[in-house]
């Protein structure tokens, strides 16, 4: 087995299962009108993926969801009746 395939079925075991749960998670109290249509597609992304072999890729797509998942919770647990919300970002999404 590949250095590249170890990397992959190493990142694609429980922790990367355990930040697919978090994200659906934090998604399902998401303040927005469309909360269903992004768990869907937060289900969509992650079976698209499932299968991905490229150790730079499944690495750049974790991150990307880790990115995600802060952002979400920066604003689930906000109240959404109030009329200013105070929210801070790390920045965005660099690629890297």
């Amino acid at each position: 087995r590949s250095l590249d395939t170890a990397i992959v079925a190493d990142t694609m075991s429980g922790s990367t299962l355990r930040l697919y749960r978090h994200i659906l998670k934090a998604a399902k109290t998401f303040p927005s009108k469309n909360r269903a249509g992004l768990i869907e597609e937060i289900k969509t992304e992650f079976r698209e993926n499932a299968g991905a072999t490229d150790a730079g890729d499944v690495q750049k797509k974790l991150a990307l969801a880790r990115d995600g998942l802060d952002r979400m919770r920066a604003f689930t647990g906000l109240d959404q009746g109030a009329s200013k919300w105070d929210v801070s970002l790390k920045g965005p999404y660099d690629g890297a």
